[in-house]
């Protein structure tokens, strides 16, 4: 709700400016290149001349003509000018009048306290003391291709509700980008898909442009100079492009063939070295290595548009949410290397589209993100649940739904882990007398039916607490946790006695006896113990069976004769 908010606020905010309060832009006349050393007397004659225009590719002293006034500039009012040169060591201006020497203004770009404005503006303010018919603008050490928007003027009090909006506006669409970076990276550390991983980059890289477009970064670095933040806009515009299309190809999977991934994946290298040597590259090679990101750029953003537009023709799930996504940003991104390239002026770019364009992109982006980390989460959930279930089928006994050897120990060790210290415990080791016997003469469905039998009422008479498991065939054993040798032999003549009684009266099956077992010690012993309870199991059935046999002690029970 608050994303759309944003999204809405700066349609209106684009769409529907005050025209009363918007800045009148100054039209340029001529632009001429000169060497430093020039003054105002020699350059006007040459800027009447229009001689040596400059051209896109020139570093150096240039010096620019506006010579028709939008508006009147009310004489001992305060105004501001604030002109796009992105790369620049210092401006100078002039206000010329037909009476009167000209008045001149200095600005340091590099001045950590010097006025800026957002979209990275270079910002100052003039009073002037006579009429103005000229502005006449002196850039030291500057980039011709950097120079691309018009200067725009007005009254200085006009600028502060425009500025107070933009601050709004564009402080809604960093907080967007930067909640929607926290939002996913809290759901890698849940899911970890590298596509996550993608989005969070792309995101950043945008957020990053937000910061230094809107001017919020001066926040954090105030002393960060017009060309340094000129650089961090042109790397993380062509950087987005990069993490876009990686992006793209992780998140739409295996819908994209094996060529066009690696043509990507080679795109997406190229996005990102571009982006990086444009940021780092010597003046002299700018606009060169300018020109070549931005043809970079448009072949990246033109082959993510292929993809996502071929995931939909194929009916790849949530393409057609990604293409929705981007194709306000994609068509934003085209505009501006259209802009450097002269295929469309300046006026068609307003101030702050691509701000928008990006907000409106992680906005609906997150859905079909969200939508497929949901189901990642749920197909998670279900393999979890067959882990589980299979971990129990692994672990129990089919027949008797008692837990196996396997299941016995991990319970076992469970509880002794529960504990801490080693843990008294019991064993019962129960076997089924002359179980043989009674399948052959009653069948094996019946010596089955017979088992289930026991093992219920094993488990019950052992109570909740126990640990009983089919260890196998038709022997049974028995964990009783803290019992003593002669507490457990209690328990286990209980379940003999009480063994042929549930077959007199609960069911139609031919009565068995058993005979058990029984030894104590701890928890950290428990093969020994095993041993020990199975030494005296075969002590009972060598007493005649149907008994209970202490380890390591006389016959402690024994069916009345």
């Amino acid at each position: 709700m608050v994303g759309a908010l944003a999204a809405l606020l700066f349609l209106l905010f684009l769409a529907s400016p005050s025209r009363a309060a918007e800045p009148k832009r100054l039209e340029e006349a001529c632009r001429i290149a000169a060497d430093s050393g020039m003054n105002l007397r020699q350059a006007l004659p040459r800027l009447d001349r229009c001689e040596r225009r400059t051209p896109k590719d020139y570093v150096g002293t240039i010096w620019v003509d506006y010579p028709h006034m939008p508006t009147d500039l009310t004489i001992a009012k305060t105004w501001r000018l604030v002109l796009d040169n992105h790369v620049s060591s210092a401006v100078d201006v002039w206000l010329i009048g037909p009476k009167g020497p000209p008045e001149h203004y200095s600005y340091d770009p590099n001045e950590p306290g010097r006025e800026w404005g957002a979209g990275n503006y270079l910002s100052m303010l003039v009073s002037p003391m006579r009429p103005v018919s000229r502005i006449v603008v002196r850039l030291g050490d500057a980039r011709s291709y950097s120079y691309v928007r018009a200067p725009k003027i007005a009254r200085a009090r006009s600028f502060v509700p425009i500025e107070r909006d933009q601050a709004a506006l564009y402080g809604v669409g960093v907080g967007m980008l930067a909640l929607t970076i926290l939002f996913h990276l809290s759901l890698f550390v849940a899911m970890r898909r590298r596509f996550q991983l993608f989005y969070c980059a792309h995101v950043g890289l945008l957020l990053v442009y937000g910061l230094s477009y809107s001017g919020l970064i001066h926040i954090f670095l105030p002393s960060l100079s017009a060309g340094a933040n000129s650089a961090i806009l042109s790397f993380s515009m062509v950087g987005a492009t990069a993490t876009g299309i990686s992006f793209v190809i992780e998140f739409l999977g295996a819908s994209t063939p094996r060529w066009l991934r690696r043509w990507a994946i080679g795109a997406a290298f190229a996005s990102i070295s571009m982006a990086t040597l444009t940021a780092i590259m010597p003046d002299r090679w700018s606009y060169d290595f300018y020109a070549l990101a931005n043809l970079v750029a448009i072949h990246a953003i033109l082959l993510t548009a292929g993809i996502v537009i071929r995931a939909c023709i194929r009916r790849v799930s949530m393409a057609s949410a990604i293409a929705l996504a981007w194709a306000v940003p994609m068509g934003v991104s085209l505009m501006y290397p259209a802009r450097a390239f002269g295929l469309i002026t300046d006026a068609m770019l307003p101030d702050g589209l691509m701000m928008f364009a990006t907000t409106l992109e992680c906005l609906i982006l997150s859905l079909p993100v969200a939508s497929r980390i949901r189901s990642l989460r749920i197909e998670h959930e279900r393999a979890h649940e067959r882990h589980v279930m299979l971990e129990r089928q692994a672990q129990t006994d089919a027949l008797t739904g008692l837990a196996n050897r396997r299941g016995f120990g991990e319970a076992l060790a469970r509880a002794a882990a529960g504990h801490g210290a080693p843990m008294p415990v019991a064993l019962l080791v129960i076997d089924i007398d002359h179980f043989k016997r009674v399948n052959d003469h009653h069948g094996h469905a019946t010596g089955d039916a017979i088992l289930r039998h026991v093992a219920a009422h094993v488990a019950r008479v052992a109570g909740s607490g126990a640990i009983v498991a089919r260890y196998g065939g038709e022997e049974f054993v028995v964990a009783l946790r803290n019992h003593d040798l002669m507490r457990a032999g209690t328990i286990a003549e209980r379940i003999r006695i009480s063994m042929g009684v549930t077959f007199d009266t609960e069911t139609e099956l031919p009565g068995v006896t058993v005979s058990i077992g029984v030894a104590a010690g701890f928890s950290d012993e428990i093969e020994t113990i095993l041993g020990d309870a199975d030494c005296a199991l075969y002590r009972a059935k060598n007493e005649g069976r149907n008994k209970v046999m202490l380890a390591d002690g006389p016959l402690m029970y024994a069916a009345a004769a």
